[in-house]
């Protein structure tokens, strides 16, 4: 029976540990959510499944879904009917980040002090982050809607190439003709969190192989 050790590290560390593509972990799941990696077909997500850049992500109809970056800790909330692509170039000591989304709703609470640019695009759209908590809305057919909740996001439209800064309790609406604005947001637009009411104090274990062939148990713990 193979050695299981169980070792606290912090995420950037494990980074290190897994190398290659490897950019975020999946810290929650609820309903069905499907996950697809190059030319394979779509399989069920699972807590603690390691993300790989270029992982195309899909939640249905009352599904939801959270991630964790494993340089910075920076957050990503997936409601239901979502699609996008999680992407990541890595440096020396940082990822930086990029999410193709393709219609559907998220949350994204970018840590002040990330080590990496974290882009959001859609066909629309770019949202641009540094330390910021928000959540960005995209229809196909109209636009998108970015509530900010804390923090400075800039929102630029690609049609028209003009942009905004949206602050907390502020709205802005990137649309398909080019336009772009913002208002005060009204609190019944903000989509609900599902991990809103959870404890400061969270824990994930993830089992992997050493070079050695040796199972460990690492364990992350966010917040």
């Amino acid at each position: 029976m193979q050695l299981i050790r169980k070792i606290s590290l912090c995420l950037f560390f494990l980074s290190l540990v897994l190398g290659g593509d490897k950019i975020a972990v999946a810290t929650k799941v609820i309903g069905s959510v499907s996950y697809t990696r190059g030319k394979a077909g779509p399989k069920i997500l699972k807590k603690g499944h390691i993300f790989e850049s270029g992982d195309f992500l899909k939640t249905d109809k009352g599904s939801f879904a959270a991630l964790i970056f494993i340089d910075d800790k920076s957050a990503l909330k997936i409601k239901e009917n979502t699609e996008l692509v999680i992407a990541g170039k890595r440096s020396a000591k940082a990822i930086a980040k990029e999410i193709n989304l393709d219609g559907g709703i998220i949350r994204a609470q970018v840590n002040k002090q990330q080590r990496g640019d974290f882009i959001i695009r859609t066909s629309v759209s770019v949202a641009s982050v540094k330390g910021t908590d928000f959540w960005l809305i995209s229809d196909k057919k109209t636009g998108d809607s970015v509530i900010g909740i804390d923090g400075v996001v800039t929102l630029m439209n690609q049609l028209s190439g003009e942009s905004i800064d949206i602050t907390s309790g502020i709205t802005g609406f990137s649309s398909q003709d080019g336009g772009i604005q913002s208002f005060t947001t009204d609190p019944k637009t903000i989509p609900e969190d599902p991990t809103a009411t959870e404890g400061d104090d969270k824990k994930l274990e993830i089992e992997f192989k050493d070079a050695s062939g040796k199972k460990k148990t690492l364990i992350i713990k966010y917040k």
